[in-house]
């Protein structure tokens, strides 16, 4: 008898994304490094949001088609987190200018 995968939502079968996580107690993080950590987040969620594999769960409802909505969401909001980054990573780099 043939193995049966169960559906997704129900945790069945997810590969784990191995996350690099920055100890704050040995360095804090420049905002240039925030900011660089936070590209790097979005474009992977990007490539995400674009993957055919992705689109095809959507699209085939296996899981819910909402979940679009919750990717375009993080990305948004991740999108203004860095613009509030961005504005500290200029200013600090003007002020290195002038010095």
């Amino acid at each position: 008898m043939g193995r049966i995968d169960p559906p997704v939502w129900q945790g069945a079968n997810l590969n784990l994304i191995q996350i690099e996580h920055h100890n704050l107690s040995d360095k804090s993080m420049e905002p240039i490094e925030i900011l660089q950590e936070f590209n790097s987040c979005y474009q992977k969620i990007q490539a995400i949001a674009q993957d055919e594999k992705w689109l095809k769960l959507i699209a085939d409802k296996k899981i819910d088609p909402e979940a679009a909505t919750h990717l375009g969401d993080a990305l948004h909001y991740l999108s203004e987190a860095m613009g509030c980054v961005e504005e500290i990573v200029e200013i600090k780099f003007s002020q290195e200018l002038k010095l």
